[in-house]
């Protein structure tokens, strides 16, 4: 068998672009969209007798020939979940995937939404620098974390509120348990949010609003927890 190499070629940056105007079109066709899973990619591009690789450490050594080869998805894969972190590499984009129990980055041209309906996650982490935070939410529970915080808050468990008109924007509220925290959490998919301090890209942007006594706004990006 055959490995899939990672380089791309022309055809490989049309399969790109058709995956970022299927994922548009998604927000076009599905603006009420309700809470799911993951949203759920397929491997496209990869011939009947190859497989594609995924890499572990692209984002720290920024180099494909000295990132290790740590598993293979198959060239007719419908399942693989991306966590919302990609890095640029040689002009290529990386994007950080779970599949089959491995953690690891693929070519995102040979990637493309499994479903056109664009999908919330239901897990995500959100950070953000200058302050340091962090918010955990899943569906049943959260967590916050703060610098001044000598360990994570547990937090009941989330209020979903979807936005008006739009799927691709929701907002968290939260609060503790002994309601010293009250946490609003919005939550917008743009493709485009910068930690500031990485060459890394995150799927989804936050703003986390009643993290401090003046209830100054913080912002920070979010993945999808694994």
């Amino acid at each position: 068998m055959q490995i899939k190499n990672d380089w791309h070629g022309s055809t490989d940056t049309r399969h790109g672009w058709v995956a970022k105007l299927a994922l548009r079109i998604a927000f076009l066709v599905s603006l009420f969209a309700a809470p799911a899973s993951s949203q759920p990619h397929s491997v496209s591009g990869v011939a009947a007798q190859d497989v594609l690789n995924i890499r572990a450490d692209i984002d720290q050594t920024l180099d494909v020939g000295s990132s290790e080869v740590i598993g293979t998805i198959p060239h007719d894969a419908t399942d693989v979940v991306v966590t919302g972190i990609s890095v640029d590499v040689d002009g290529t984009q990386w994007r950080e995937v779970a599949y089959g129990g491995t953690v690891g980055w693929v070519n995102a041209d040979y990637l493309v939404p499994t479903n056109f309906m664009f999908q919330i996650p239901d897990a995500l982490h959100c950070a953000g620098t200058e302050p340091f935070w962090g918010v955990t939410v899943e569906e049943n529970n959260a967590n916050y974390s703060a610098a001044e915080l000598e360990s994570p808050i547990k937090l009941d468990p989330p209020r979903f509120v979807p936005g008006i008109g739009r799927s691709d924007l929701w907002a968290y509220y939260l609060e503790g348990a002994d309601t010293a925290y009250s946490l609003s959490l919005i939550v917008r998919y743009t493709e485009a949010c910068s930690d500031g301090m990485s060459d890394l890209t995150y799927d989804y942007e936050a703003v986390l609003l009643g993290m401090g006594s003046t209830g100054a706004p913080a912002q920070g990006c979010c993945h999808i927890s694994h």
